[in-house]
């Protein structure tokens, strides 16, 4: 049996790479279908429009944005290429403001281009809210803690000695 003499080719044309990558611009599965789903819901948002404010109600928020640190949230009257409003705008208000625009969240915004602004209220990083099983349970513990304590009779140091009161 004669044997022929074997030759290897390259698969791919990338010779300035050391190791053989053939698809190195190709995304990985998960970075698809997430870049799939984030363009969807881009494409299938819906913002509504606000009620159109007038300069004296816009100021009013701004001075309270300015004074205590409140965020807001700010809606233009701007609109994409598919008739759509933009996205709202949200920061804290640091009073610079000129004639005929002021600066929100790094972003110059012209005073006729506002539609609404008003107050973001935040839930507090200290709010807890329990559903009804967690809340029951807690409630069986607290009133079994009360009768724990009630068992316990208060103890008494006998080294103790109250010190005077001066009047």
């Amino acid at each position: 049996m004669r044997r022929t003499k074997k030759e290897f080719l390259d698969y791919n044309e990338y010779h300035d790479r050391p190791f053989g990558l053939k698809w190195g611009t190709a995304f990985a599965m998960e970075e698809l279908v997430s870049e799939i789903k984030r363009n969807e819901a881009w494409a299938t948002q819906e913002i509504q429009p606000l009620k159109q404010l007038s300069r004296e109600e816009i100021d009013a928020v701004l001075l309270e944005s300015f004074l205590y640190h409140k965020k807001i949230t700010l809606q233009l009257n701007t609109k994409d290429q598919y008739d759509r409003y933009l996205e709202n705008i949200e920061g804290v208000f640091f009073g610079e403001a000129y004639k005929n625009y002021f600066v929100l969240a790094g972003t110059k915004i012209y005073w006729t281009d506002i539609r609404h602004i008003e107050k973001k209220e935040e839930e507090k990083w200290f709010t807890v809210s329990f559903s009804d099983d967690v809340s029951a349970t807690l409630t069986c513990s607290s009133l079994q803690l009360k009768q724990n304590l009630q068992e316990v009779e208060p103890i008494k140091d006998e080294f103790y000695q109250q010190f005077p009161e001066e009047d």
